[in-house]
């Protein structure tokens, strides 16, 4: 009897736990293992996703859950800054990278200055779309 009860219980905890393990996306998902929101948010970069590392694929993943919340045009320049940086060449991309960090480097006064100005800059180019 306690043999049939521990049996009963070990089968409703695999039952219960079962759809978690299903639930979870898997940890390095090949584009066509996507679902089909998170392929309209990233489809810009399709064509790259199954390059991409890991990591890097779960920071963009992070994007899809809260893009619905964005207003039209904020979606719109998401998926625009996605498809640019997919078209950008790698030596590009590393250059970019690398002032990033220059930019983190600067003492906190000069990096918002250098923000402000790249953010006028951005601004005027957005405004010229």
């Amino acid at each position: 009897m306690i043999k049939a009860r521990r049996l009963a219980l070990a089968f409703c905890l695999i039952s219960l736990a079962a759809p978690l393990v299903h639930a979870s996306p898997p940890e390095n998902p090949r584009w066509n293992q996507l679902d089909a929101k998170a392929q309209e948010v990233l489809a810009p970069l399709a064509s790259e996703w199954d390059r991409y590392a890991p990591s890097k694929k779960k920071n963009l993943l992070a994007i899809v859950p809260q893009f619905a919340d964005l207003p039209p045009q904020q979606q719109k320049r998401v998926q625009q800054r996605l498809k640019a940086w997919s078209e950008l060449s790698q030596a590009q991309r590393e250059q970019i990278r690398s002032n990033w960090k220059k930019l983190q480097q600067l003492p906190p006064e000069q990096r918002a200055q250098v923000i402000l100005r790249l953010q006028q800059q951005y601004g005027k180019m957005d405004a010229s779309r």
